[in-house]
């Protein structure tokens, strides 16, 4: 007996090791390299690996076809799981409804027992097999951008849709092998190719994989650099699209966008741009959008437009980097529940006009406008005496995305406190600080060095370490229902808020610049806006 635990004792050593130096690898490609060499010779066959293959044979079928290779297995029952929502996206989707035909073998075709213990988990019993093949097919019939979509025009993937995971392994590295239609020319995603084998994929983990869409159909791509940063863009619809114009305003959005924090987090960045649809999500160096790209003659239209990319652009700061702790790592399974989507998500809202501005995409009137737009649909919102923004961010998993008569907006509401916590920074610091140095520190501090999300409580202590002040007044805005004094926030830039009733009880908000304003007020304003 004594032998034979030196012999395990030795065995999980090397074994330990083994991953070491496997990690290792993994770490080496990801920093000097962005594709993963076939050729590495590691002995990953100790390790459990997980490679997929989805293959879109008839796309009228609205159909996927996945296959699992699933080595180094050590348990004789393991579980897989289909996720049951996709970050981004609150709301629960039940992906696993979608799965039929599941079938389990090992590596000579025997077929393995299983059975589904719950809405979303099966378990196979690999009858002691180190290798195992899962196949099943998706129905792939969603409408949404955060359901996956096959059709004779494109095949939309959405990961957290097709892919499954075993429990505790989610941070595993996941190859993805992609077989498009014989109709469909490319393969677009944000995902590490591998070298030597088309349409393969790489990614470290699991949440890397689930946030990287698949785009397979007869896009355009269009391709930039800036500062020596390749960027891509995958564009559906090119009938009457001035190619150079696009390339030329994503440049100025994302140089506009990368200012705000200073440093860029990803190595290359793909944009999916497929045609008019429902929603975008964002990713950490992509993004997924439907939608029809206006021509800048249409001032209006193009301005909404750039204001939709800006959005989905700015979260790979805002959400993916700097995160509350409920966003990541993220439970697959169930609700990730957070009181700070009015930041998240409001305060995203209130950077993409910033951003329009800072490129030149909008006069400071317009971004006036569309802030008193905001403040109009608030405040005329039933909702806006009966929830909070931080009770709106808790509950949206139950409630509209933009609120009803019951609640409130937290992007609506959440981009006019961001506003208004930029003021009340701005003049605290007579200028020398703003939001920005809030989005920096907290990236510096938690999602560079601490590599984790931040606390409520934390968020609000460099929100006043930046202001050097204390901001009682400003939270209490964010958890309760008190009315706003917008006039005293506005006031710091020399503006003020008009208000107009009208029949019905509703009311018209404008905000307007004061007849005389201060050096200070001039000061701020100017380099607010």
């Amino acid at each position: 007996m004594a032998h034979k635990n030196k012999v395990k004792k030795l065995f999980e050593f090397r074994l330990s090791i083994l991953a070491l130096v496997f990690v290792a690898l993994v770490a080496s490609c990801q920093l000097n390299t962005p594709q993963l060499e076939p050729s590495d010779k590691t002995e990953t066959w100790l390790l459990p690996t997980f490679s997929f293959t989805v293959s879109i044979e008839e796309p009228a079928s609205g159909r996927l076809q996945v296959a699992l290779q699933y080595k180094g297995i050590d348990s004789d029952v393991f579980e897989l799981k289909m996720p049951a929502w996709t970050p981004g996206y609150y709301r629960i989707l039940n992906f696993a409804k979608n799965v039929i035909s599941f079938k389990a073998s090992d590596s000579s075709g025997k077929k393995l027992p299983w059975e589904k213990v719950d809405d979303h988990t099966w378990k196979v019993k690999s009858g002691g097999a180190t290798s195992v093949e899962i196949t099943y097919e998706v129905m792939a019939k969603g409408q949404g951008v955060a359901e996956s979509q096959v059709t004779e025009k494109r095949a939309y993937l959405v990961p957290t849709s097709i892919f499954m995971f075993v429990p505790e392994k989610l941070d595993y590295p996941v190859k993805v092998n992609v077989k498009p239609y014989t109709g469909f020319a490319r393969v677009s995603t944000g995902l590490e190719p591998v070298l030597g084998e088309e349409n393969s994929f790489y990614a470290e983990s699991f949440d890397v994989l689930y946030d990287n869409f698949i785009y397979a159909g007869n896009q355009e791509i269009l391709n930039f650099e800036i500062n020596g940063i390749p960027y891509e863009v995958a564009v559906e619809e090119t009938d009457n699209l001035d190619q150079d114009e696009i390339i030329s305003v994503l440049k100025r959005l994302v140089m506009a966008a990368t200012g705000v924090v200073g440093e860029i987090p990803y190595r290359r960045y793909v944009f999916l741009l497929m045609g008019p649809g429902r929603g975008g999500l964002e990713h950490r160096n992509s993004m997924a959008v439907f939608t029809r790209i206006p021509g800048s003659s249409q001032r209006r239209e193009f301005q909404s437009w750039l204001s939709f990319m800006a959005h989905e652009f700015f979260h790979l700061y805002n959400v993916k980097a700097i995160r509350p702790a409920a966003l990541g790592p993220f439970d697959y399974e169930k609700e990730n529940r957070t009181s700070m989507l009015w930041f998240s998500e409001g305060g995203t809202v209130y950077y993409e006009y910033l951003i329009l501005r800072r490129a030149g995409f909008m006069s400071r009137e317009e971004v006036l406008t569309t802030f008193s737009r905001l403040i109009e649909k608030v405040e005329n919102s039933a909702g806006r005496k009966l929830e909070s923004a931080a009770q709106a961010s808790y509950n949206t998993w139950e409630e509209p995305f933009f609120g009803s008569e019951k609640t409130i907006s937290y992007y609506d509401l959440g981009a006019i406190l961001a506003m208004l916590l930029d003021l009340k920074i701005r003049h605290e610091t007579d200028g020398r600080r703003c939001l920005d140095d809030v989005m920096r520190e907290l990236y510096r501090k938690f999602y560079k060095e601490q590599r984790r999300g931040f606390s409520d409580e934390e968020f609000r202590k460099v929100c006043e370490e930046v202001a050097g002040t204390d901001l009682s007044e400003f939270f209490n805005y964010v958890y309760t229902t008190e009315p706003i004094d917008y006039n005293k926030y506005l006031d710091y830039a020399g503006l003020k808020l008009e208000v107009k009733e009208e029949g019905g009880g509703h009311r018209i908000y404008s905000i307007k610049l004061q007849e005389e304003l201060s050096g200070q007020q001039l000061r701020l304003l100017t380099g607010w806006l």
